[in-house]
């Protein structure tokens, strides 16, 4: 491939200013580290590695194999900028190497997941968690503190390693953050500072969090999520709000809206794995099929409504490739204690 065909790689291009800066940050967060760090050869090493690659960017071939000349997986980039290969050019032992990475990527997302089927005398809880691939960027969790019950579900921007990485960065923060005792909105704008100061500038995260106390009173701050749905009786109703996605701006600011679940009642959260699930026609599987698939039914434990959804979906689906990674999370309240 000639010079004038690399310039016009469509796949990385738009990453490259991007990238550009965090390597400029990361050459100069090694500079200063060199005088004064006891792994001086290993920081030297590093600095090399950003040095070459910044000097490619220099010369319009950052992103491209050096090898076959063929654009590197932009996901690979994302996730370590420092590449040089694509798959198709690394040795089996490279591929080995990253084979087990993933594996180990696997095994860490899962332990970062709620424990499954979590219960109390006032709530029920259960979630299902299906990656489009090998790891997911999406993110769930449920968090027992001081009598309440708080719970997180989003959906990173992009899909495999880069986005299952925020989607760690994220768990962390609210690990983090929610002890602290803060009010809601507080909680995530604080968040949403840390993530977008963190970040790149196309990475983003839709979510929510909430907090459901012992009387069933939920308020929940939505950032440009899917609205979740109330599930009892003979109709589920959508909880409408929301407002930027989280890492969008440092300066953003929330709102938190509140609801009162009545006992048998059921808070149900999604990403869009659920309503943008394609049939064979391309055609999407949406929230009105996912209210039909709920209403009049009466659910005993969420597990089952969680089954009757992905149930539906799958229906819907009909052998159709999953191409986006599916996450739900249902909440009963019990009132039992009430």
């Amino acid at each position: 491939m000639d010079t004038a065909q690399t310039m016009e790689r469509e796949p990385v291009a738009p990453l490259d200013a991007m990238l550009h800066e965090q390597l400029l940050d990361r050459q100069q967060r090694l500079r200063s580290a060199q005088s004064q760090s006891v792994f001086a050869t290993d920081v030297s090493r590093l600095l090399n590695e950003v040095d070459a690659a910044l000097t490619r960017v220099d010369h319009g071939t950052f992103g491209i194999c050096e090898e076959c000349h063929d654009a590197i997986e932009p996901e690979r980039l994302i996730a370590d900028p420092l590449v040089r290969l694509c798959l198709g050019d690394l040795t089996q032992k490279q591929l080995d190497l990253i084979q087990e990475d993933l594996q180990l990527a696997v095994e860490i997302q899962k332990r970062l997941l709620p424990v499954p089927g979590l219960s109390s005398d006032l709530w029920q809880v259960d979630f299902a968690y299906h990656p489009a691939g090998v790891v997911s960027g999406d993110y769930v969790d449920v968090i027992e503190q001081n009598g309440a019950l708080y719970f997180i579900l989003g959906d990173v921007s992009g899909k495999g390693m880069a986005a299952s990485i925020l989607m760690s960065n994220l768990h962390a923060m609210f690990r983090a953050l929610i002890p602290l005792g803060l009010e809601l909105c507080d909680l995530l704008t604080r968040a949403n500072r840390i993530f977008a100061e963190s970040t790149l500038a196309n990475q983003y995260a839709t979510l929510i969090v909430g907090k459901l106390n012992a009387r069933g009173e939920v308020e929940m701050c939505n950032a440009g999520h899917l609205s979740p749905i109330i599930v009892g009786g003979d109709k589920s109703i959508d909880v409408a709000a929301t407002g930027l996605p989280l890492g969008m701006f440092s300066d953003s600011s929330f709102v938190s809206s509140g609801v009162r679940l009545e006992p048998g009642e059921t808070l149900l959260l999604f990403t869009d794995g659920v309503t943008e699930a394609n049939a064979a026609d391309g055609t999407e599987f949406g929230t009105a099929r996912l209210h039909a698939s709920i209403n009049g039914t009466a659910y005993g434990h969420p597990t089952e409504l969680l089954q009757t959804c992905l149930n539906a979906v799958a229906a819907f689906r009909n052998g159709t490739e999953r191409n986006d990674d599916l996450t739900m999370l249902a909440l009963k309240y019990t009132g039992a204690a009430i």
